[in-house]
């Protein structure tokens, strides 16, 4: 039988003792939701919901160790224009169009349900990010190195969310630093950061049909979206 979820289970811990309990919470949190009535209207519009639910969670304690109930509006945003745009990669604004939908039903859902003192200005900040949220997630000068070459690999042609195509990107980078002009391909990256991208025609691959996006929570170091993006906590 599960425990009744408890939305102030971490607020008084440390952080060595919330890591290990941290899943279950999320998933406890996440479970409440999308059996509420605020839940259950976002999945008839959204129905694989809950991924950025988990993620807002996770690393609004991992990075700023804020749990929910004493979460501000200035913790909401830091966390969604500087800590998500920074440790999260996507390959897509199209990937990140559910994020704002999600976390502003979340946040509706715990101020009716837990009444918490900054949940009404949450949502309101929340609403106001909806059409900037997508791009700022998108932008590799909001990322650093990692980031941007995460994405460079993606607009290469690779396959950045499989560890394979990590790898052969890698090769052809790193085999590219000897061949190339110095500092050219140094360059494409810094390039890339600040907003556009600067491979040489010589080489740029040819760009893959369908490059499998990077929401379906696979994790790497700041890149491809967490492997709590998309349905691995649907209601079941």
């Amino acid at each position: 039988m599960n425990m009744p979820f408890n939305i102030r289970q971490l607020d008084r811990l440390s952080y060595d003792d919330v890591e290990p309990i941290l899943d279950n919470y999320i998933s406890g949190a996440i479970e409440q939701f999308v059996n509420s009535p605020e839940g259950e209207a976002h999945l008839k519009n959204y129905p694989e919901g809950g991924g950025w639910i988990g993620t807002f969670i996770e690393m609004g304690y991992n990075y700023g160790e804020t749990t929910l109930p004493k979460m501000t509006k200035g913790n909401v945003q830091t966390l969604m224009e500087y800590t998500l745009p920074r440790k999260v990669t996507i390959f897509d604004p199209a990937e990140a169009e559910d994020a704002i939908p999600e976390l502003v039903a979340f946040w509706q859902f715990l101020q009716r349900e837990y009444n918490l003192r900054s949940a009404k200005a949450i949502v309101k900040y929340l609403e106001s990010l909806a059409s900037q949220f997508p791009n700022m997630m998108s932008d590799p000068s909001r990322g650093g190195i990692a980031k941007a070459f995460m994405m460079m690999g993606d607009q290469a042609g690779f396959d950045m969310t499989a560890p394979e195509g990590i790898q052969a990107f890698q090769q052809q980078y790193n085999a590219s630093l000897k061949s190339a002009p110095p500092d050219l391909t140094t360059n494409a990256l810094k390039n890339l950061i600040q907003g556009g991208l600067a491979l040489p025609d010589s080489e740029r691959s040819t760009p893959s049909p369908s490059i499998p996006k990077g929401m379906g929570m696979q994790k790497a170091p700041p890149a491809k979206k967490t492997p709590r993006k998309r349905t691995s906590r649907k209601k079941k």
